[in-house]
């Protein structure tokens, strides 16, 4: 990945909806790929969302989702650069909807 070879750091967004009993559900993921920690980040960045199912490529659009799937990297990226205290350096953060969990994944 270009970015990568250029040492840039990138933060990935990705959202992953399904089906169950009629409802929808699933999750909003962001992950930040720096220098340091590439192939951590590189192990959590879906290369081929085509083998999955996924109710989202099916041109469902979710007004609250694309907000959450938007502001999720911009707090990221403030943290980055000092906008906001970083104090967990999460590698990655992802919001489940069926239990309104946000999980983050710290370097170790």
């Amino acid at each position: 990945m270009r970015l990568e070879e250029l040492g840039i750091t990138f933060i990935d967004v990705d959202m992953g909806l399904y089906e169950v009993d009629g409802s929808l559900s699933g999750q909003v993921a962001v992950v930040t790929s720096a220098p340091q920690h590439r192939d951590r980040a590189r192990a959590r960045i879906p290369i081929d969302d085509a083998a999955t199912a996924n109710e989202y490529t099916q041109n469902i659009q979710i007004a609250d989702l694309n907000a959450l799937n938007a502001t999720l990297p911009v707090i990221k990226s403030k943290k980055l650069r000092g906008f906001y205290p970083d104090l967990e350096h999460e590698i990655s953060s992802s919001y489940h909807l069926n239990d309104n969990c946000l999980i983050n994944e710290a370097p170790e």
